[in-house]
């Protein structure tokens, strides 16, 4: 895979947070997010807590005793039991306090990040895209995504601008749709040497193409041939759909442009690149 670069939009990513948090009402920050159950200051607790254990385990080595199930149903339910925890834990900080933790933590994971080698071995593989094993900068690439689609779902709640610039959307959307080929193979779609073209269209433009020759699907780079299925997916609804900020993606279907095998189009509206 060709690394997707994103270390340099970090700290860009966090100062346009630490701008919205500044900006809202004292209310404002226990309006209902996207995400059932967790408000703005959730979300923001949320990804403090991304980053502390970030830190804990990757610059201070430590690690608590938890057993890491190795079934992906299994790890997600974990995974959200431990953010639910932590969501729960902080409610008794004030916005002020989680504002100067994000200040702090952020730049702390950025200075982290700057210090690994891209093509290392990463501490956590990015398991939404069916690896055991990944490189840093997929492993960067994957916690940049978490930092801006939480960031957006805040930004939904309270009616502000979202960050749809191409700087910004351009690698997002290269990380998410590294996650197709395990999500057509997971769907267990029987379509041998079917020729799949994925356009995201709107604020930029991003096409990939995939080809299952029977056994596995897999990115295939040549666009002179004619692809059997293509599905355009609007910039601004395809992030809702990949991360789950809206799990209702059938509403979503008449702003799709799909030609083609209709079960594989629908296959890839339900890509899940979070672990939700």
């Amino acid at each position: 895979m060709k690394p997707i670069e994103t270390l340099h939009l970090f700290q860009d990513l966090n100062q346009e947070l630490i701008y919205f948090l500044a900006d809202l009402k004292p209310n404002e920050w226990f309006l209902p997010s996207p995400i059932d159950g967790r408000t703005i200051k959730d979300l923001a607790s949320h990804l403090i807590d991304g980053s502390l254990r970030r830190i804990s385990m990757q610059r201070d080595h430590f690690f608590d005793d938890t057993e890491i199930p190795q079934n992906h149903a299994e790890l997600v339910e974990l995974i959200q039991k431990k953010n639910n925890e932590w969501i729960l834990a902080t409610k008794r900080l004030s916005a002020r306090i989680l504002v100067e933790m994000l200040k702090k933590y952020e730049q702390e994971v950025y200075e982290l990040y700057c210090r690994l080698k891209p093509e290392d071995d990463a501490l956590f593989s990015v398991s939404w895209a069916g690896q055991k094993k990944s490189p840093n900068w997929f492993d960067i690439a994957r916690d940049y995504t978490e930092k801006w689609h939480h960031q957006m779902q805040m930004r939904l709640a309270s009616g502000r601008n979202l960050l749809m610039s191409e700087r910004f959307l351009t690698p997002l959307y290269e990380t998410l749709l590294l996650g197709l080929p395990e999500q057509l193979n997971r769907s267990a779609l029987s379509i041998t040497e079917q020729l799949l073209e994925v356009e995201i269209i709107g604020e930029i433009r991003l096409r990939k193409r995939l080809i299952n020759y029977g056994s596995h699907w897999e990115f295939y780079e040549n666009f002179n041939d004619e692809a059997h299925t293509i599905v355009k997916v609007p910039a601004s609804i395809g992030w809702i759909l990949f991360t789950n900020t809206d799990r209702d993606k059938d509403k979503y279907r008449d702003k799709i442009q799909f030609a083609g095998n209709e079960t594989l189009a629908n296959s890839v509206l339900h890509l899940t690149a979070v672990m939700s």
